[in-house]
């Protein structure tokens, strides 16, 4: 029989799209032992799925199917990670529970919950206009996580492990500097990524909507609590 802490898991799993234990050990403040032996019952009934993809790497946990259908989550679809997006899938778990630790009255939006509620309520929440589509649709960008604050403002966090091409960089940044939707835009970067964003900031002349901050330095997201007086 599963309990309301299996639901809990599973519903975040599946509104994030994967995470490993260690993840649900910090979400959920939960003991090792105790997590591993949820996880391993919530497998076996057919509700989450473990995926093994780097070699001596943690494995992810992904909601199946039948998970998503349990907690009523059908439309978000079943996550589909790849090897080459392991990493940035178990790095953007560790920002969610990064987030959630450090600003508990935030509520922290999946890049998969913004595209349904932004459907949903036919406008933006946390992406931002690129350009447009063939056909006049717009072309958006949406940030891996979303954080909206109790009195309703809204930050956009990217997690880049990669560098991107600098044209590519420029129109993002240029982009989220038009979003007065948003208050600010956050990039927890790895050394080589936070250094192509930074000069793509600089060229775009956008350092009071874009923050960077290193990625092994979870505590920095603290930072975003001063936004809760910013206005949008």
């Amino acid at each position: 029989m599963q309990t309301e802490k299996d639901a809990e898991i599973v519903g975040w799993i599946g509104c994030l799209g994967a995470a490993g234990a260690g993840h649900v050990m910090g979400r959920f403040f939960m003991g090792r032992s105790w997590a591993y032996a949820r996880l391993s019952k919530l497998v076996m009934d057919g509700l989450l799925e473990q995926r093994m993809l780097l070699y001596r790497q943690p494995g992810l946990y992904l909601a199946t199917a039948d998970g998503l259908r349990w907690r009523g989550l059908e439309r978000l679809g079943v996550y589909k990670v790849s090897p080459g997006g392991f990493q940035h899938a178990q790095e953007v778990a560790n920002a969610a529970v990064s987030l959630h630790r450090v600003l508990p009255d935030w509520e922290v939006l999946s890049e998969r919950e913004i595209r349904i509620h932004e459907n949903d309520q036919d406008e933006l929440i946390a992406s931002t206009k690129l350009g447009e589509l063939p056909g006049g649709r717009p072309a958006l960008h949406r940030p891996d996580l979303a954080l909206v604050s109790p009195d309703g403002n809204v930050v956009a966090v990217e997690v880049e492990l990669s560098v991107k091409a600098p044209r590519r960089l420029a129109a993002i940044c240029r982009a989220w500097a038009r979003a007065r939707h948003i208050s600010a835009a956050y990039y927890i970067a790895t050394p080589a990524a936070a250094r192509a964003v930074e000069r793509a900031i600089a060229e775009t002349r956008t350092e009071d909507r874009i923050i960077v901050l290193p990625i092994d330095e979870p505590e920095a997201l603290g930072d975003i609590s001063e936004l809760e007086s910013a206005s949008v």
